[in-house]
Parts: structure tokens; C-alpha cells; sequence
């Protein structure tokens, strides 16, 4: 048998700050040329083991041996520099650089004197860019990126170092769904040279398709690993969750009543380009979902909402009410979660309990003193209701991404919102995880509230709108109520072929 390029024996992790139990004796074997896929529900502890590997967090105990050699990286520049190398879930680039200097950092091409050889560099990235196929402009600002470019970006620097070793966090979450096979292209030209791959993920198709092994976490435990080939998504859900018949939300009938809000020629126009064209109403009780590639209007649409974007032509209407932005809606007690969970969606740095009563805090103080009793016992009934690992008192960058979603969640659903706005619901998420905030917006819409929900995911798109619009290019390429829509009619109106 060939030595493994990777052994992780009895890894023990414990963040003693909320004592919390993140990796409990996991262990982890990874071959030559091997694409290892690691899937659990969330906060099982994939991500901290991966988190170990990387340099980023020191175990408590656990013995790692990478390539032959004993040791465990203290930094992520020290496990870059035995080979191991990680694209985070969420994306970590320095957005005031350029593209160039991003992908370079750390690993200069030296012209002498200290000085940065950047014809070498570029001749290197340009290489990279043909070897895998992925495109990059060395000049732009990394702030004027889209999610896309900003992975491939992420993905680039990674793979500008001599890694062995590859770590992907859930690495098809971020591209759309209709690249998914650009990435696994890549990650296939990765193990025919002679590279390995782990992958964290909560897509078991992409599990059962892609992977030659798969290791399953949950509590922190390593409890199983076989092979791809011997197993299918359907196995795979029940060994992670059990019978899963339970877990499809139940929808109910609709009603709808008022228009919430109205989108009336919303236009938006950039260095004289059109970018997005759209007209839509979110009715009481009525859940709209729009969906389409990322490129096709997605973000521009959720920035207009959300203020960070002013439109160049149209309204933004409130019941009777025209909007300016987010604070408006915000005044009008609409509720909104950001796709960007962790730069505008929470207070990574304050406890769960703060990020609960955001939305209410005056409610829990008196006398300007704030009411610790009340606060602790508001936030245990919001942990238990919607299932979140953690305890009121811990720092939310402590927490799984799918954990920090479920807080967000919570504060917004539990203020009871007229009107709900959601950007792509369910990403990064396990198949629990979605049936729960599923059937929490379902409640919410049969109370009377409209919902307009954002969202580049195809299944999630089909199985939850009363009402679909499909973007394309900028446009509304099609507007009802989904039926007689398939996967494969849905994906061909977002790609353009039927015009």
C-alpha cells in the first residue's frame, strides 16, 4: 500500500473561551492524488479539523504527519510552506490590492534588491491562469471583484505557491450553480498532476460524484470513511441524519393578499452599461424568488434593495410608501439577510445573545441598564427553537457558517416581519439545516408576511416560490408561477438558449 500524504490521528480541539467542543478525537487518512470529501451536518467540526491542517488554529492534542514528515503548522504560512494550502467559504483577500498583488502575497518573485519581479509574476499567473482555466485581470481592484472572480482570485494565490495539498471549503457554493462543472474540472486536473484535495460539503451529489473517499464528522468525531464509489447521496443523508422523511418542509396553500412591495422599472446602469432591468411585486403571504446566474443580476438586485447601490431609474415602493434604501426598510420593520453572512449580516465579535436582540435591544433594557436575565433567557429559546450548536455568552466567529446563519435567522423571523427579504437562503448548508429555515419562512409567510428571496440555487428556486422570475443578462427573461418548469427548462431560460 502506498504511504498517505496525509494522517490525522486523535485531533482535539476545545475553545475554552465558550467551551465549546469543536474536534473530539477525529481522525483523517488522505492518499496520493486522492480527492477526499468530508461532509457532516453543520458544526460537526469539519471546517475547525480543516482550520487544524491549515495553520489557522493550534489543536489541543492529535498528531498530524504530511509528505513523511511530523509536525503540526502553527501559522497558514507555515502549513503553505510544507504544502498545504486552503480556499476558504468565506473568501479572505485584501481588497485595496490589485488582483496581482493579492495572488503574489507572500510569494514575490524577487528581482533583485528586494525588488518585485512583476514580469515574472505575471508570466507565472498567466501560465496558471491557462493550466486551469481560470481567468484573471493582474490590475483590478480586488474591491470592484465579483464573488466569482474574487474565488478564482482566492483560488490562484493558493495554487501560485508549490502546494501538495488543496483544502476546498465548500468550493461550488460561491460560483454559480451552472459552473459546477468548471469546478470540478479543476479539482480533476488537480489529482492528474499529482495534487490532493479535501473538500468540505454539504452537497451530497457532488459528494457521491466527484469524491474517491468520503469521511463523515459529526459531534466533532471522525465516524465513518468509504469509498464514493460504494455509497449515493440517499445513504449518505441517512448515515449523517437519520430517516430523512422528515426533514421536507410542508407547504400550505396560497392566499395572497396586498402588495408589500413593488419594483417598478428598477434600472441599473454602470460605466453606461445596463446591468439590471426589473419590474416585481411581493404580495402578503406570497414568497417571490428570483433567481438566475450570479452575472445576471443577482447581487446588483440585492444591493439596490439593500441601499448599497443608488438605481439609476425606477422606484422602490413600500405598501404606499417610496423607499431610498435599507434604512427605510429597516424603518418600516421589513427584515433582511445579506448573502454576505459575515461582513454585513452579523457582529462577528459580539456574543450570540447580542446579535439576537439587534433588532429589539431597547425592549430588554431599563433604565438604559440592559436586563442580562432576560437577554440569556430570550437567546436560550432562540437556540433551542431553531436548533443553533453554541450557548448565549459565544462569540459568533466561533461558530460554523451554518450556525451563524441560523442566529441571523432567528433575530430576523422572530421580530415577525411584514415583509422578508433573503439572500440566497440555504447557502453553505446542510440538508437539515435548509429544511428548518424552509419550514421558519413557510410559517412566516402563512402568518401573512411577503417574502422576496434571492437565490442562485436551481432546487431551492423550484421548491419553494409561489412566484419564479428567471434573470437573464439583466432582464426578466421569464415571470410566474413555475409550474410546468422543470430543472432543465429553468437552467436553459438562465443560460439564454430558448431566445
Amino acid at each position: 500500500m502506498d504511504t498517505p500524504l496525509l494522517e490525522m490521528h486523535g485531533i482535539a480541539k476545545t475553545f475554552h473561551k465558550n467551551s465549546v467542543k469543536a474536534v473530539d478525537g477525529a481522525n483523517l487518512i488522505v492518499g496520493q492524488s486522492e480527492i477526499h470529501i468530508i461532509i457532516g451536518e453543520n458544526g460537526a467540526g469539519k471546517s475547525t479539523l480543516m482550520h487544524i491542517l491549515s495553520g489557522e488554529v493550534f489543536p489541543d492534542s492529535g498528531k498530524i504527519i504530511f509528505n513523511n514528515r511530523e509536525g503540526i503548522p502553527g501559522t497558514p504560512s507555515e502549513a503553505l510552506g510544507e504544502g498545504i494550502g486552503m480556499l476558504h467559504q468565506h473568501i479572505k483577500l485584501i481588497p485595496e490590492l490589485t488582483v496581482l498583488e493579492n495572488i503574489i502575497l507572500g510569494a514575490e518573485p524577487s528581482g533583485g534588491y528586494g525588488i518585485i519581479n512583476r514580469k515574472e509574476a505575471i508570466k507565472k499567473l498567466n501560465r496558471l491562469s491557462v493550466k486551469y482555466d481560470l481567468s484573471a485581470e493582474p490590475d483590478k481592484l480586488v474591491s470592484t471583484l465579483n464573488s466569482d472572480e474574487k474565488q478564482k482570485t482566492a483560488l490562484l494565490s493558493i495554487l501560485f505557491q508549490d502546494i501538495k495539498l488543496l483544502i476546498l471549503d465548500e468550493p461550488t457554493t460561491f460560483f454559480s450553480e451552472l459552473k459546477t462543472d468548471s469546478v470540478y474540472k479543476l479539482i480533476r486536473k488537480l489529482k492528474s498532476i499529482g495534487k490532493s484535495v479535501v473538500i468540505i460539503t454539504h452537497k451530497l451529489k457532488e459528494a457521491a460524484a466527484i469524491g474517491d473517499f468520503i469521511t463523515v464528522m459529526r459531534g466533532g468525531k471522525t465516524i465513518l470513511t468509504l469509498k464514493a464509489s460504494e455509497t449515493d447521496p440517499h445513504r449518505l443523508s441517512n448515515i449523517i441524519f437519520g430517516d430523512e422523511k422528515n426533514l421536507s418542509p410542508v407547504r400550505s396553500g396560497s392566499i395572497f393578499g396586498n402588495p408589500l412591495l413593488e419594483l417598478k422599472n428598477l434600472l441599473f446602469i454602470k460605466n453606461g452599461k445596463e446591468i439590471l432591468d426589473i419590474s416585481l411585486t411581493v404580495r402578503e403571504g406570497e414568497i417571490v424568488v428570483v433567481t438566475g446566474i450570479r452575472e445576471s443580476g443577482l447581487e446588483t438586485l440585492e444591493k439596490l434593495l439593500s441601499g448599497e447601490y443608488k438605481a439609476s431609474a425606477g422606484i422602490i415602493m413600500y405598501k404606499t410608501a417610496e423607499l431610498s434604501g435599507r434604512t427605510e426598510l429597516r424603518k418600516r420593520k421589513a427584515g433582511y439577510i445579506p448573502s454576505d453572512r459575515i461582513k454585513t449580516g452579523t457582529s462577528t465579535e459580539s456574543s450570540i445573545a447580542e446579535n439576537m436582540i439587534l433588532l429589539n435591544y431597547k425592549s430588554f433594557s431599563k433604565s438604559g441598564i440592559f436586563r442580562a436575565g432576560s437577554i440569556k433567557k430570550f437567546a436560550y429559546t432562540l437556540i433551542k427553537k431553531y436548533g443553533i450548536t453554541g450557548v448565549p455568552g459565544q462569540i459568533m466567529s466561533t461558530l460554523s457558517g451554518g450556525n451563524i446563519q441560523r442566529v441571523m435567522i432567528s433575530r430576523e423571523i422572530e421580530a415577525n416581519p411584514e415583509l422578508l427579504i433573503v439572500a440566497e437562503p440555504s447557502r453553505g448548508l446542510d440538508i437539515k439545516s435548509k429544511s428548518l429555515i424552509y419550514n421558519k419562512i413557510f410559517n412566516l409567510k402563512n402568518k401573512g408576511s411577503g417574502i422576496l428571496i434571492i437565490s442562485s440555487d436551481i432546487e431551492e428556486s423550484l421548491r419553494i416560490a409561489d412566484r419564479l422570475i428567471i434573470l437573464y443578462d439583466g432582464k426578466v427573461a421569464y415571470s410566474g408561477d413555475g409550474k410546468g418548469i422543470d430543472r432543465s427548462a429553468l437552467g436553459k431560460i438562465m443560460l439564454g438558449y430558448d431566445r
